[in-house]
């Protein structure tokens, strides 16, 4: 029997090196970044992306020919390696389009909505750097608008009739020649408008240029001053002139103003302090915090990060889409977050209607309202003539009263699904078919205090270590010269 015939066996194809040498090439330049080299990634990416194409194209040849002499398969591309190519296509000629038609489209307002600081700004190109100062006559009167599309806005004060700006600028482009066109077509502007001296960043004054400039605007000290910025923070301290501010994307910090602030914020954060005026503040803002403000405050804006005020003479009124708090003053501090409020030192009338929140409220003084939808309710009053009347709803939550062991009150407390204890021995709970109810008098009533809690428990307790009675004048010093009997150097009257 014959032997079978030898079976051939081709040699196996191998891959083409494309894939690798795109990703070599890609790991290279974000290395070579990563070693602080300032490599303008976008900007080149999108001028010289078909020359990939062409080397891509060269490197395939290279291969066809060299695997003809060999006498071998040409080298395949897998399928990673064309799904990159793909993407290298579509991202680049995309990237192109917009850039070509970048006279029609508002790369300012495209920069602003990505948020896109300075660290991503260099992918626009190199970082330049230039600084300079402008001045112009300010009327007796006159007010200062100030409008910056990017950059940090500053507000000092001086005694000087007029207005002067200090400029950083920061310019990203492909060359010093681009950035010295560039900083010529975006100069600062000082525009007189009859009493109004209007400060222009001037920042897309070249287009679609990453530009930012932070501006030192100095003011005389009861000049009013109105500030735009689009993107950038925004400061004013030792003021005496009113305060108009519009931020879209930026932090807001106000400090030792005497007239009154008005704050419309899109993003970022506010912080006022030591304002004898009014403070009102809408729109959106992330952490607000107000400190030692004289004048009402008013904030109908919604609240996406952590607040905290304190010291609040006239109080305040808070609108936001979650919750609705008025008090009449704060003397203490209060805090609030998306799951908790918290204060020390409130007084009334109070008025609070808030969604999802544990309320803790101590050292209270006049009416309390709370209304609360899905949320434990703590309240502590340590004077009995300070207790004013409260009348608390919690739907879906735990109530705790802690209030003077000699207070006077009328109470009305309803639990559908809890229990009701308390200290005081004259209020006595019903029970009727799992719900709680107490009605009747401590002492010689007075007050009136109303609890509901459709889901919870409720608590009444006398507070511990809590003065029963209100702190009475001094004593007078006895008067000189009057007999009594002395023991030793101490005389006993």
């Amino acid at each position: 029997m014959a032997s079978p015939g030898a079976i051939y066996v081709p040699p196996p194809r191998r891959h083409s090196v494309v894939g690798p040498l795109i990703l070599i090439v890609i790991g290279v330049l974000f290395l070579l970044r990563n070693f602080g080299f300032r490599l303008p990634l976008l900007h080149q990416f999108v001028q010289y992306w078909p020359l990939l194409l062409v080397v891509i194209g060269l490197v395939r040849l290279a291969e066809y020919f060299a695997a003809r002499n060999r006498q071998q398969p040409v080298p395949r591309m897998g399928g990673g390696t064309v799904f990159l190519l793909v993407i290298v296509i579509v991202v680049g000629a995309g990237l192109s389009a917009l850039f070509h038609a970048r006279n029609e489209i508002n790369w300012g307002s495209v920069r602003d909505n990505v948020d896109m600081d300075d660290q991503w700004m260099h992918l626009f190109g190199n970082q330049y750097t230039f600084d300079g100062e402008v001045t112009q006559a300010l009327p007796a009167g006159g007010a200062v608008r100030v409008d910056c599309e990017r950059g940090n806005i500053t507000v000092n004060s001086w005694d000087q009739a007029q207005v002067k700006v200090v400029y950083h600028k920061r310019i990203f482009a492909g060359s010093q020649r681009e950035a010295d066109s560039t900083n010529q077509a975006t100069a600062t502007r000082l525009v007189a408008q009859g009493t109004t001296v209007e400060v222009q960043g001037n920042t897309e004054g070249a287009g679609a240029k990453g530009v930012a400039s932070d501006l030192e605007v100095y003011v005389p000290l009861k000049a009013d001053v109105e500030l735009t910025a689009r993107r950038g923070d925004i400061s004013v301290t030792e003021h005496t002139g009113d305060v108009r501010v519009n931020s879209q994307r930026g932090d807001v910090n106000v400090d030792q103003v005497t007239g009154n602030v008005n704050v419309t914020s899109r993003k970022g954060s506010l912080a006022a302090s030591n304002v004898n005026g009014k403070v009102t503040a809408d729109g959106r803002v992330d952490d607000l915090t107000l400190e030692s403000i004289a004048g009402p405050v008013l904030i109908t804006a919604d609240i996406f990060g952590d607040t905290r005020l304190a010291k609040l003479e006239k109080g305040a009124t808070i609108r936001t889409s979650r919750t609705e708090l008025e008090l009449a003053k704060l003397d203490g501090e209060l805090t609030m977050d998306s799951g908790d409020l918290q204060g020390d030192g409130l007084q009334g009338p109070l008025s609070l209607s808030t969604k999802a929140k544990d309320v803790s409220l101590r050292n209270l003084k006049g009416d309390v309202h709370i209304s609360d939808d899905h949320g434990d309710i703590s309240l502590e009053s340590n004077s009995a003539a300070a207790l004013g009347n409260l009348d608390l709803t919690t739907h879906h939550g735990d109530v705790h009263l802690r209030l003077p062991a000699k207070a006077n009150f009328q109470y009305q407390v309803v639990t559908r699904h809890g229990d009701i204890s308390t200290d005081f021995e004259s209020v006595r709970a019903e029970n009727h078919t799992g719900a709680s109810t107490a009605t009747g008098t401590v002492g010689k009533g007075g007050v009136k205090i109303n609890v509901t809690s459709d889901t919870g428990d409720i608590e009444i307790s006398k507070a511990s270590n809590a003065p029963e009675t209100e702190p009475g004048p001094p004593a007078k010093p006895p008067k000189p010269g009057k007999p009594g009997n002395k023991v030793g150097d101490v005389e006993v009257m």
